[in-house]
């Protein structure tokens, strides 16, 4: 796992990343297990609410094809509140055998006395390049993504050029939309938005790899 330095230091490298926005969403809606696609681009609006380009054309359950009419709406939405790449997720529901996992990582980072320990916690993490387990206990305190949560980045266009950050999409079952997050270095590593989470430190590593420059 890399360390919470690390995990910064590529945060601060993908902030003015010449990302090909084409091609990392094409890679994207290839991701999945048991062949399920997951992943997808969605446009944003004001504070942070987002919208897939069957919404922002009026009909949200139209299946839309990566056509120009796809990108000209992406493209548009650089230009203003961005848009965000869902490119990874987090899943305690899957039980995926071992030798189809990439990596098994386990975590142990508190001090605690062995009969302390109850409840081992198992999760799935999935991108287009890889399917990782992590297992944690849960006394560990360690907050994960819900089942309705994915991570991806967040783009727009300033000045002409791309800003970039992580994200945590999520939504509660009761909502009809989702609304993207910024992951911050100011939460402790139990936050589900922290940079110092374990999760979302595995996270980050499988997300940059999923990105695709120019």
């Amino acid at each position: 796992m890399i360390s919470d330095i690390k995990a910064l230091k590529i945060a601060e490298k993908l902030e003015t990343a010449d990302i090909d926005i084409k091609k990392t969403i094409e890679k994207a809606t290839t991701a999945g297990y048991l062949g399920e696609k997951h992943f997808y681009c969605t446009v944003l609006e004001y504070g942070g609410v987002t919208h897939t380009v069957p919404e922002v054309l009026g009909d949200r359950y139209k299946s839309q094809p990566l056509d120009n009419l796809y990108y000209d709406i992406i493209s548009k939405a650089l230009d203003l509140e961005g848009i965000y790449i869902s490119l990874a997720y987090c899943s305690s529901n899957l039980n995926i055998p071992d030798e189809e996992c990439t990596e098994i990582i386990e975590y142990d980072d508190y001090d605690l006395d062995e009969d302390e320990y109850e409840y081992m916690v198992q999760y799935s993490l999935i991108s287009a390049d890889s399917i990782k387990k992590f297992k944690i206990y849960a006394e560990e305190g360690i907050s994960s993504p819900k089942p309705t949560d994915d991570m991806g980045i967040i783009t727009n266009i300033i000045n002409g050029e791309y800003e970039t950050h992580f994200a945590l999409r999520s939504t509660d079952l009761c909502m009809s939309s989702f609304k993207v997050m910024p992951l911050s270095d100011k939460f402790p590593k139990e936050h589900p938005l922290s940079f110092k989470n374990p999760i979302n430190k595995i996270l980050i590593e499988m997300v940059n790899k999923a990105i695709i420059l120019k």
